[in-house]
C-alpha cells in the first residue's frame, strides 16, 4: 500500500496540530485603564510566538482577553481603540450637539451634582455613576460575529470571565452566553459603573472576588499560567483625604487581598508579569498608548523565561491562522421583543426604534438607534441582544427605566462679585415628573431664588409622537431688583415684578431635537415696576431743593410670541467649535390697546486650531412701545461678557447692540474630567438706547478683558480683569451664569 506524499504546507499543518506543547493559559487582572498594558503583553507574546490555549480575565482583563479570545489580534484591538475617545466612552460622555435640546438646556441651567430621584421611599441616586452604555454597545458591535449564547469553549481561544453577585457576594463564572454582556458585568467597578442584571442576578466587578483569576485558569486545564497583574496599588495616607479616595481604597484593599491569595497558587512553571504602571490611574483611559508600551517593556524583560515555550515560526503561523472565528452567516431578523420595567410604554419604545423584521441583522445600525434613546435620558440604559428561538433569530430590546424616581431634581448655583463690591447669587432647583400618563405628559417646575426670585411651572403634552410637536401651557411669577445708573454711579434701585401666562406649541428640530427647538404661542405678561431706593431732586427758583419719588409703571401685554434656538456649540461656556442662533419675537398689544413689538437675536460662532479657539458673538434687541415714558423692562448690558468692565445691568434701554471677539487658550487639559483650564482675552463693544434715533455705532462703549476659567462640577468659574472707556474697570469673579 502506497503512503501518500504530503506537501510542505500540509506537513507543517500536521505538525502544528499534533505538536506536543504544554497548555498555556493567560490570567489577566483588572485595573481599569491600567489594563491596556495587557495589549502590550499580548503583542510581545505574539512576537515571541508563544501559543495561547486559554484565557481567564477579570474587569479590564476581561475586555482585552475576551476580544483576543474572540479572534482579534492585539494590534487589531489596539488600532480599534485608537479611533475612540476612550475617556468619553468609558464615562458615557456624549458630544453636546448629539443631545436633545431640552437636555442641553437643563445641563446648562443645572450643572450642580447628579440628578436626584424622589419618591415615597425618600431621595435616591442612580445605582452607579456611569451606566457604561457606550462601552457595551462597542463591545457588542465588535463581537456581533459570534453566535448568541455561545459556549465560551467554542471561541477561537477558550475563555472565562467572572463577576460578583451583589446579593450574595459570591463569584459568578461565565462559561457561555453573550460575550459582550459577560465582559460588561466583569468591569462594573463599584461606585463608578452601574451593576448589570444577567439571568436574574445583579452583577458587579469581578475584581471584588477574583481580580487575578489564576485558579480559573488552572481549572481550564492549564499546564502553564502566565499571570499579568496590573491592579491598582494601595494609596498612601496623604491621598486619603476625599470620600471618593477612601471608598476606592476600600475596594483596592479587597482586591489586593484576593490577588495575593491567587499569586500563592502560582507554581514553579508559571510566570508572573507585573508591569510598573507608575502614576497611571484606574481612570486614565487617555493614557492607553503609554500603558501598552509599559506592558511591552515588562514582557520583554522576561524573554529568557518565555523562550522555553516559543514555537517554530512555521508552526506558530499555522496555529495562529487556524484560530477560526465562529462567524454567523448573514441572518435576518424574524421577530422583535421589547422588555421594559419603566414608565415608557413598550409601544412607544417599539415605535421609536422601528426595527423591521425581514431585514439583515446589523448590530451597529440597531445600537445607533438605541443611542438616540439613551441620549434622551429617559432610561438608565437601553440595549439589545440577538436571540434564537425555535430555530429563528430575533432581537430582544431591554429598556431599564429610571426607577429611582418618579420625580427628579436637579440643582444650579450662581455667584458673582465685582470691583465695586457689587455681587449676587442665585440657587436654582429644577423638578421634572415625566410620563404622568401613557401619552407622555410631563410636569416641569423651575425655582430660582437669591437676588431674584422666579417660579416657572409647565406641562408638556406630545401632540402626535413623543419626540414630535408638543403643547405646553405655563405660568410664571418672578421678582428682581434692577439698578439705575447715571454714568458709573448707581442712583436708584427698582423692584420689578413679572407675572406670565401662556400656551406654547413646540416644534423639535432634527431627530429628537438634536438641532434645536422652535415655539409659537399666546402669552399674557404683566410687569409691575416700583422704585425701591432713590428719588428725584428738583431745584426751585428760590434755590430750595424739592424731593420727589421716582416714577413707577404697570405694563400689561397680550400677543403672540415666537422663538427659535438652533444650538450646535460644543460647550456653552468655553466653546471650541460650533454655532448657536437664538431669536424670539413678541407681537401684541398693551393695556391701552397700543401695538407692542419686542425682538431679540443672539448668535455665537466658535472654531479652534489645536489649543487655540476664537469665539464671535453678535446680539441685538429692540422694544417698541409708544404710549409711555417707561417702556417696559427693556434690555441690559454690563457684567462679564456683557461689557465686562462695567457692573451687571449697568446700562438699560429699549434698544441693544453688542458684539465681542474672544480668544481662548486651552492651557491645561484634564482628560479624566473631560474639561480644561482656559486663559482668555476678549474685545467687546455695545450699548443700549431708549430711542431708536439714538442708535449709532459711534456711541458704542468698549471693553477689554483678561480672564481664566474652567468648567467645574458646580458650573463654569471665571476670574478676570477688565478695562473700559473713561477709566471704567472691573475685577470679577463668577461661578455659574449671570
Amino acid at each position: 500500500m502506497l503512503t501518500p506524499t504530503l506537501s510542505y504546507a500540509e506537513s507543517i499543518t500536521v505538525q502544528a496540530t499534533h505538536v506536543k506543547q504544554p497548555k498555556i493559559c493567560l490570567a489577566l487582572s483588572g485595573g481599569g485603564a491600567r489594563g491596556f498594558a495587557h495589549l502590550g503583553v499580548l503583542k510581545v507574546l505574539e512576537e515571541l510566538r508563544i501559543p495561547i490555549d486559554c484565557i481567564a480575565g477579570t474587569s479590564m482583563g476581561a475586555v482585552v482577553g475576551g476580544l483576543y479570545a474572540a479572534g482579534f489580534s492585539a494590534s487589531e484591538i489596539e488600532a480599534r481603540l485608537d479611533t475612540l475617545k476612550l475617556n468619553d466612552i468609558a464615562l458615557d460622555r456624549v458630544e453636546r450637539r448629539f443631545l436633545p435640546q431640552s437636555v442641553r438646556e437643563e445641563d446648562e441651567q443645572y450643572p450642580l451634582g447628579a440628578t436626584l430621584g424622589l419618591s415615597s421611599n425618600g431621595v435616591r441616586l442612580p445605582a452607579g455613576v456611569v451606566q457604561a452604555s457606550q462601552f457595551l454597545e462597542i463591545l457588542q458591535n465588535w463581537t456581533a460575529h459570534l453566535q448568541p449564547d455561545i459556549e465560551f469553549d467554542s471561541l477561537p481561544i477558550p475563555f472565562r470571565t467572572l463577576a460578583t453577585d451583589m446579593e450574595t457576594g459570591k463569584m459568578v463564572v461565565f462559561t457561555k452566553g453573550h460575550l459582550h454582556k459577560a465582559i460588561r458585568a466583569s468591569m462594573a467597578a463599584p461606585g463608578v459603573f452601574a451593576p448589570i442584571e444577567i439571568d436574574g442576578k445583579l452583577l458587579s466587578d469581578g475584581g471584588l472576588v477574583r481580580n487575578l483569576p489564576v485558579d480559573i485558569a488552572k481549572k481550564m486545564g492549564a499546564d502553564v499560567v502566565i499571570a499579568v497583574n496590573i491592579g491598582t496599588p494601595l494609596m498612601p495616607r496623604d491621598q486619603l483625604l476625599t470620600l471618593f479616595n477612601v471608598s476606592q481604597q476600600m475596594v483596592n484593599i479587597l482586591t489586593e487581598q484576593n490577588v495575593e491569595a491567587q499569586k500563592a497558587l502560582l507554581g514553579p512553571n508559571d510566570l508572573l508579569i507585573e508591569p510598573s504602571m507608575g502614576n497611571i490611574s484606574f481612570m486614565d483611559f487617555a493614557r492607553s498608548k503609554e500603558a501598552v508600551l509599559i506592558g511591552e517593556k515588562a514582557t520583554r524583560s522576561m524573554d529568557a523565561k518565555l523562550a522555553a515555550y516559543s514555537l517554530p515560526a512555521e508552526i506558530y503561523a499555522i496555529r495562529h491562522e487556524i484560530r477560526l472565528n465562529p462567524r454567523l452567516p448573514p441572518i435576518k431578523i424574524q421577530f422583535v421583543d421589547v422588555a421594559t420595567n419603566g414608565a415608557v410604554p413598550e409601544s412607544d419604545i417599539r415605535r421609536q426604534l422601528d426595527i423591521r423584521t425581514g431585514l439583515e441583522y446589523k448590530a451597529e445600525d440597531i445600537n445607533r438607534k438605541l443611542a438616540i434613546l439613551n441620549n434622551a435620558r429617559e432610561f438608565d440604559s437601553v440595549n439589545h441582544e440577538l436571540v434564537e428561538r425555535d430555530g429563528e433569530y430575533g432581537i430582544r430590546v431591554n429598556a431599564y427605566g429610571r426607577n429611582w424616581g418618579p420625580h427628579f431634581l436637579r440643582f444650579g448655583l450662581a455667584l458673582s462679585s465685582g470691583f465695586a463690591g457689587t455681587g449676587g447669587f442665585k440657587l436654582q432647583v429644577g423638578h421634572r415628573r415625566p410620563w404622568l400618563t401613557e401619552g407622555g405628559l410631563e410636569w416641569r417646575n423651575d425655582l430660582e431664588f437669591g437676588n431674584s426670585i422666579k417660579f416657572h411651572t409647565e406641562l408638556r403634552q406630545p401632540l402626535f409622537e413623543r419626540e414630535g410637536m408638543y403643547l405646553a401651557p405655563f405660568a410664571q411669577v418672578g421678582q428682581n431688583n434692577r439698578n439705575l445708573y447715571n454714568g458709573d454711579t448707581r442712583i436708584a434701585e427698582y423692584n420689578v415684578r413679572s407675572d406670565k401666562l401662556g400656551l406654547d406649541v413646540g416644534f423639535r428640530l432634527g431627530e429628537q431635537s438634536i438641532l434645536g427647538e422652535a415655539k409659537v404661542g399666546l402669552n399674557f405678561n404683566h410687569y409691575r415696576v416700583r422704585p425701591k431706593i432713590g428719588g428725584l431732586l428738583y431745584a426751585n427758583g428760590d434755590g430750595s431743593v424739592v424731593a420727589d419719588s421716582l416714577p413707577s409703571a404697570d405694563l400689561q401685554q397680550f400677543g403672540v410670541k415666537t422663538a427659535i434656538v438652533i444650538d450646535q456649540l460644543s460647550d456653552t461656556s468655553f466653546p471650541r467649535y460650533g454655532y448657536k442662533f437664538d431669536a424670539n419675537a413678541f407681537l401684541g398689544t398693551n393695556r391701552a390697546r397700543k401695538n407692542y413689538q419686542e425682538v431679540a437675536v443672539n448668535t455665537t460662532w466658535a472654531n479652534s486650531f489645536n489649543n487655540h479657539s476664537i469665539n464671535l458673538k453678535l446680539n441685538a434687541a429692540g422694544l417698541l412701545q409708544t404710549d409711555t415714558e417707561i417702556r417696559g423692562v427693556g434690555s441690559t448690558l454690563g457684567g462679564f461678557q456683557q461689557l465686562s468692565a462695567y457692573q451687571p445691568d449697568q446700562f438699560t434701554g429699549n434698544y441693544m447692540l453688542y458684539g465681542s471677539v474672544t480668544y481662548l487658550l486651552r492651557a491645561v487639559k484634564f482628560d479624566l474630567a473631560g474639561q480644561s483650564l482656559f486663559l482668555g482675552t476678549s474685545l467687546e463693544a455695545g450699548n443700549v438706547w431708549n430711542k431708536s434715533g439714538d442708535v449709532s455705532l459711534q456711541s458704542l462703549r468698549k471693553s477689554a478683558s483678561l480672564f481664566a476659567g474652567f468648567n467645574s462640577f458646580m458650573g463654569p468659574i471665571y476670574l478676570g480683569f477688565a478695562l473700559g472707556q473713561g477709566g471704567a474697570r472691573n475685577v470679577f469673579f463668577q461661578l455659574g451664569r449671570q
